[in-house]
Formats: structure tokens, sequence, C-alpha cells
């Protein structure tokens, strides 16, 4: 089962789901958002927490310590 952009931000909560048509539309696929850096997201216009809360959670998901 392959995890989507969309199911990974809404797993993550806290309004990061109001990024969802941005990041869906730059970045496309989950892989790509998970070695995303912050300079990268911050081009796309993400504030700081966002940002911090994408970056905590792609890495905790590369770790395998979150499913979604």
């Amino acid at each position: 089962y392959a995890v989507k952009v969309p199911e990974f931000l809404s797993g993550i909560g806290r309004g990061v789901e109001t990024h969802i048509p941005k990041l869906e539309t730059a970045i496309g696929d989950l892989l790509k958002l998970l070695v995303a850096r912050t300079l990268r997201l911050k081009k796309f216009g993400i504030p700081c927490k966002h940002r911090k809360l994408i970056l905590k959670y792609s890495h905790k998901y590369r770790l395998g310590l979150m499913e979604t």
C-alpha cells in the first residue's frame, strides 16, 4: 500500500493539511516529500511551524516509527 501526500499530511494534522493542494502539485509523490529540505518547503510558502512538523514526521516515517 503506497501512502499518498494528502494522506501523509492529514495524518500529521495541526493545520498542515491546508498545504495539501500546494504540495501535491509541486512535489507530487511522497518519496520526494520525504527527501525535501526546509528551503524547498519555504519556497512553496509553508510557514515555519508547519515546515518543522513536516520534517519531523517525515523523519519518523523514514525510520519506520510512524504509520499512516
